[in-house]
C-alpha cells in the first residue's frame, strides 16, 4: 500500500511539473494540440499508478518525451504564422454589423443556440446589437456591441511576426500592397514588425521586433 502511495506521489509530481512547464494558460484556453498532450499525459500516468507490474519509468519517460514534443511544437508555431494556422487554426468572424455570417458558422460547425449562449455570456442578447463577434481558435467567442464600436471596421492584426496576416487583410478589404504602403510611410520593413494592427478608426499601429544584441 505504501509503495502505491509513493508511486502516485512521484507521478503526480512529474505530471504537475510538466503541466507547469507548459505555461500558465487556463485549461479552457488551450489549443487542440495542447489538449491532446494533456490527455495523453494523464493516460500515461494512470497506468503505472494503478499497476505494480508496470515500472514507474514506463510512465515518466513518455511524459517527459511529450514535454519535449510540446517544446518543439511551440518553437515551430512561433517561427511561422502559416504553421500556426495549420496546427491551431485561425480566428473566424461569425457576426458582422448585426448579421450572422452563415457560411463561416457552417464551416466552424457552430449552431445558433451555441452562438447565442456565448453572446449572452458577454451580456449581449441579440445578434442585431452585435457589431462583430469573432470565434477564437480555442472556441471562445469575443464580441463587441454596436454602442461600444468606435468605427466601421474591425481592429485586426495585419502583420504578425514579420508575416502578412492575409485572412485579416482580406477581411478589411485591403491587399498586401496597401500594407506595404503603410509600412513604407513608417519607414519600416515587414520582417522587422512584431505586430501591426489597423484599428477601428483606420489607424495603422505597430510594434517592432526587439533588436538582437
Amino acid at each position: 500500500m505504501l509503495v502505491v502511495f509513493f508511486r502516485g506521489l512521484i507521478l503526480f509530481t512529474v505530471v504537475f511539473l510538466v503541466i507547469r512547464l507548459m505555461g500558465k494558460r487556463e485549461l479552457s484556453k488551450v489549443q487542440p494540440f495542447e489538449l491532446a498532450i494533456i490527455v495523453m499525459i494523464s493516460d500515461l500516468a494512470s497506468g503505472p499508478m494503478q499497476s505494480r507490474d508496470t515500472q514507474i519509468f514506463a510512465g515518466v519517460i513518455p511524459i517527459i518525451a511529450l514535454l519535449i514534443l510540446y517544446g518543439i511544437f511551440t518553437l515551430v508555431i512561433q517561427s511561422s504564422n502559416k504553421v500556426e494556422s495549420v496546427i491551431c487554426g485561425t480566428p473566424s468572424l461569425v457576426i458582422y454589423k448585426g448579421k450572422i455570417l452563415e457560411k463561416e458558422m457552417k464551416k466552424q460547425q457552430l449552431t445558433i443556440e451555441e452562438l447565442m449562449e456565448q453572446l449572452r455570456s458577454k451580456d449581449i442578447y441579440t445578434v442585431q446589437e452585435t457589431a462583430y463577434a469573432i470565434l477564437e481558435t480555442n472556441g471562445d467567442l469575443n464580441a463587441v456591441k454596436m454602442e461600444d464600436a468606435t468605427g466601421n471596421s474591425i481592429p485586426l492584426n495585419v502583420v504578425v511576426n514579420g508575416e502578412y496576416a492575409d485572412k485579416n487583410i482580406k477581411m478589411l478589404n485591403l491587399t498586401r500592397k496597401d500594407i506595404d504602403k503603410k509600412l513604407l510611410k513608417k519607414n519600416i520593413k515587414l520582417k522587422n514588425v512584431l505586430i501591426a494592427t489597423i484599428d477601428a478608426n483606420g489607424r495603422f499601429v505597430y510594434q517592432e521586433k526587439e533588436k538582437k544584441v
